[in-house]
């Protein structure tokens, strides 16, 4: 037994030796942050990605303005706090990743699979959005902007000057020069997914960029992460303040801010505003991908959770609203310069940071300026995301070597890479728009639904809720209320089950822009949605065969897997 941390339980308690089961892992030798503001920093940046800068203030603009924050904070405190809480207090608890934290019930070790695959997916596809920021980056810094006129090789006959006009053309084949230098020089778009086309240099080249910006920041895990946070974490508050400062000023950014807040009660009545409320926590926090739990096992053992918990919800939520009034400031710039109202304006979506503001910065003064501001913003945002992505699995591997060196570390980290790089190919054919689409409509519907779900059988029904509890009191010297025994059991998993149910009533076919998916998507599609899911039962069917008995008497034995986990060895005279 190895002695880890004294731990106070309370004030009329002794201190106690907190002693770990012996173990051959590299978790065993873990590293802690070197400071809890690494910590927090790290999970900052990761929780504050693009979902919020520009999907979150879409949404909410989509669904009653401010009426959308009901809904939203409603399923905060009864889904988002919650499992945020179990996560990292499972992760801190055991000092473990993803992946082996699941030994505490190993019939569902799956599940640690299901994440990695998840961060795995999200890592390849989401490089592309980091590739792209790189090519609008450094085309930021040319004079003119190179979307500004159409004079480029790139440009059709159809192309037109935006801002040099006042008439409506959305009924026309018309393409403003944004857009057609998005389609036709950043993508080369083919005319849909069955032509894949020809792979595009400059995207292999941005690809290659972003993915050596990603291996310089994770070389070696927590040690360059903790240092590399303070810019990229810190930097996108700084840079976001001083675009919303110029965008606030801007005629017309009074008209986008009212759209964006001005409530619609009527919208509480639409279930599907809930059902996206519910998404978004999904997509914005990372619940279920594995990041939370990752983090937190670099932690010191006394940490405190509660804190980090409730920081963690209102910084990382808060952001994504503050956010929102820098995107709907320029939005309501743009419907006054085009004669457009701001819903219309806004239509592209979460897709508008490569269109519509691109489109609307190099209307401002000093357009080089304030288009390399907001793309850098962007790539300490999407860079933040996918470092800690990569340490998910990073860390599963590593934990599973028992003689991991800082060598083995830095060849773990550079296959990684380069494998994932391969995979990201595809994203840079004529076509792999389209697939990036695909993937995106589909990666997490299924599976965030299923982990997340089992975590709460997990940690409140099989492993025990009030062992739980005694193990976060152990950390913490405070035990949770009685309204977390509640949720945990069952407010969250009910939750969840009704969403999901709702989800799948009200899903819809992709589409990107006019182009409607042949046929065949579908199959694709619901595959990529459950090949994350496929090692939970597999893993199941594995353990049942391993062992003799039926599947209840298998998950009694895997309780007892580590037991003595959760009830440490404490002596008398220590207490």
């Amino acid at each position: 037994m190895e002695e880890v941390k004294l731990v106070q339980l309370s004030p009329n308690h002794k201190e106690i030796v907190v002693k770990y089961p012996e173990s051959t892992s590299n978790a065993a030798k873990r590293s802690h942050w070197s400071k809890n503001c690494d910590f927090v920093l790290s999970f900052l940046g990761y929780t504050i990605g693009p979902a919020n800068i520009w999907r979150f203030p879409y949404l909410c603009a989509k669904n009653g303005g401010a009426v959308f924050l009901i809904p939203f904070a409603i399923f905060m405190l009864l889904f988002g706090y919650p499992l945020t809480l179990l996560e990292l207090s499972l992760g801190q608890y055991s000092g473990k990743s993803a992946y082996d934290v699941w030994n505490i019930c190993p019939a569902l070790k799956g599940m640690g699979i299901a994440m990695n695959g998840i961060s795995a997916i999200f890592g390849m596809y989401h490089t592309m959005i980091l590739s792209w920021i790189l090519y609008y980056l450094y085309h930021s810094f040319l004079t003119p902007l190179p979307w500004t006129n159409c004079d480029n090789s790139w440009n059709t006959e159809h192309c037109i000057v935006s801002h040099r006009i006042t008439v409506n053309t959305t009924n026309s084949t018309d393409t403003n020069s944004t857009l057609s230098g998005l389609g036709n020089n950043l993508l080369k778009m083919s005319s849909g997914l069955e032509e894949v086309g020809t792979v595009q240099w400059h995207l292999v080249v941005t690809l290659a960029v972003g993915w050596i910006l990603i291996f310089c920041c994770i070389i070696k895990g927590i040690k360059t992460v903790g240092k590399v946070v303070y810019v990229t974490a810190i930097g996108p508050f700084i840079l976001i303040t001083i675009i919303m400062i110029r965008a606030v000023t801007l005629p017309g950014a009074i008209i986008g801010i009212e759209y964006y807040i001005i409530p619609d009660f009527s919208k509480l009545a639409d279930i599907q505003v809930w059902v996206q409320a519910l998404l978004q926590i999904f997509y914005s926090m990372g619940i279920g991908w594995g990041a939370f739990i990752t983090l937190a096992s670099y932690n010191r053992f006394d940490s405190n959770v509660y804190r980090n918990t409730v920081l963690f919800c209102i910084v990382g939520e808060g952001t994504s609203f503050y956010a929102g009034f820098v995107v709907f400031s320029v939005m309501g710039f743009m419907s006054v310069n085009t004669d457009k109202p701001v819903d219309e304006v806004a239509a592209a979506g979460p897709g508008l940071a490569f269109v519509t503001y691109p489109e609307a910065l190099s209307q401002m003064p000093l357009p080089q300026l304030w288009s390399v501001l907001f793309f850098l913003m962007l790539l300490l945002v999407v860079l933040d995301s996918l470092f800690v992505s990569l340490e998910i699995i990073l860390t599963a591997i590593i934990d599973v070597i028992p003689t991991a060196t800082t060598k083995t570390r830095i060849l773990v980290t550079a296959i990684v890479c380069c494998l994932m790089f391969l995979g990201n190919i595809l994203y840079t054919t004529q076509g792999g728009i389209y697939m990036f689409q695909l993937v995106d409509w589909y990666m997490a519907s299924i599976s965030v639904f299923i982990i997340t779900f089992l975590e709460c059988i997990v940690v409140a029904w099989i492993y025990g809720v009030e062992r739980f509890f005694g193990d976060i009191e152990l950390m913490t010297g405070r035990r949770p209320s009685v309204v977390m025994n509640i949720l945990w059991r069952f407010v969250t998993p009910i939750i969840l089950v009704t969403i999901f149910i709702f989800t799948l009533i009200g899903f819809k076919p992709p589409t990107y822009g006019d182009y409607t998916y042949p046929w065949f998507t579908g199959y694709i599609g619901w595959s990529i949605a459950l090949v994350t899911s496929i090692p939970i039962p597999v893993w199941i069917i594995k353990e049942l065969l391993n062992h003799e008995g039926t599947l209840v008497q298998v998950t009694n034995q895997t309780i007892h897997y580590l037991k003595g986990l959760s009830q440490r060895s404490l002596k008398p005279d220590q207490i």
